[in-house]
């Protein structure tokens, strides 16, 4: 063979193996090429000696993204996209309330939803006790508990001291955190001389017990300390249980995360690229209604999300709601999750999830 003809022959070859690098789409999102060209059949070459063999590759992409929030203030945050779904490269998506975690849960591990809102301490036993089945994607509300009462004289936990403090919630953020806290500042709980701690009251009727004076002090989450003040005028937030965490831990900055959404490993794993959209969308969402609780408020009383738009509309200010990502909110994350190991270890699965709870 000539020269001449061999350096074509080179050059035919080499096209035909360097041509379907460039056809091959990113995966699991759409091309960025004119319309005429996106029509076109991704292909790569075949792992034999022949380098003119192809075979058709199709990116990996879902056919609907759903996710689920829990009935209350954690689905606040997610809220605009009930309204308008999110842009996720021609990806339907939809989205759902459950009324609890344990309706929530199954629909994750069975794959009937990629993504939903979780306490953070049921997300880390979620995790460890099924094969790392969800993982943390972020924070999207930290703690907004406080100490309500007509007792303004109320400045520190020390002088709730000989008195009795209805807790909402026993064996969760509530109940571990009032015990982390006295522990921290000298205060025993149950004694003469310490705090007592009533669990009794289920958490919606402690706002109407403190109405009618059956009770004096309650910690609650938001947005019950706002119904309570809106309903009460005398009625303070008298401790704030955020500063006083803050303390107790002796680092500035130091927040008690409470929210988490959590999405399937095996959809993170499948579909990274449509999950990073969705992330993104999530994240404007959060941050849509921090700037406007109003239009947050009618959108949740819209979607029935279980509360009233005006209670919305008042308790975001005053709750937190945040986007932090998995990474960046790890610390804060192992702080609180030693916090409930210390007191109830079975409530986060026996131990703190390791670093593949953390999405990447």
């Amino acid at each position: 063979m000539k020269p001449n003809r061999m350096l074509i022959v080179g050059v035919i070859a080499l096209l035909c193996v360097v041509n379907p690098l460039f056809a091959k789409g990113t995966k699991d999102t759409e091309s960025a090429k004119p319309a005429q060209v996106q029509s076109a059949e991704p292909v790569k070459a075949a792992p034999s000696s022949d380098a003119a063999a192809i075979v058709p590759v199709k990116p990996e992409k879902p056919e609907i993204v759903r996710m689920s929030v829990l009935n209350g203030p954690s689905g606040i945050g997610m809220v605009p996209l009930f309204e308008k779904a999110p842009d996720l490269n021609g990806i339907p998506s939809s989205f759902e309330v459950s009324a609890s975690p344990q309706v929530l849960l199954p629909k994750l591990l069975k794959g009937e939803v990629d993504a939903g809102i979780l306490p953070i301490n049921v997300a880390a036993k979620v995790y460890t006790a099924n094969k790392q089945a969800v993982l943390l994607a972020a924070i999207t509300g930290n703690g907004m508990l406080s100490v309500i009462s007509r007792d303004t004289s109320v400045k520190s936990l020390a002088d709730l001291k000989g008195k009795k403090l209805t807790v909402a919630g026993q064996g969760g953020t509530p109940d571990y955190m009032i015990r982390y806290l006295a522990r921290s500042e000298g205060i025993e709980l149950n004694t003469a001389d310490g705090i007592e701690i009533d669990f009794s009251i289920p958490t919606p009727e402690i706002v109407p017990a403190l109405l009618a004076g059956k009770i004096d002090y309650a910690l609650v989450p938001e947005p019950f300390s706002t119904v309570a003040s809106i309903k009460d005028k005398t009625i303070a937030r008298v401790l704030d249980v955020q500063k006083l965490y803050e303390k107790a831990c002796g680092i500035e900055g130091c927040e008690y995360p409470v929210m988490a959404l959590v999405v399937r490993k095996a959809f993170a794993e499948k579909y990274p690229a449509t999950l990073e959209l969705f992330l993104q969308a999530c994240k404007e969402s959060v941050e849509a209604v921090n700037a406007d609780p109003k239009a947050a408020g009618d959108l949740v009383e819209k979607h029935t999300l279980g509360l009233k738009a005006p209670i919305v509309a008042a308790s975001v200010p005053r709750s937190a709601f945040v986007w932090q990502s998995a990474r960046e909110s790890r610390q804060n994350v192992e702080r609180l999750l030693s916090v409930f190991a210390e007191f109830a270890p079975e409530s986060i699965g026996g131990k703190l999830p390791d670093d593949g709870f953390y999405l990447k």
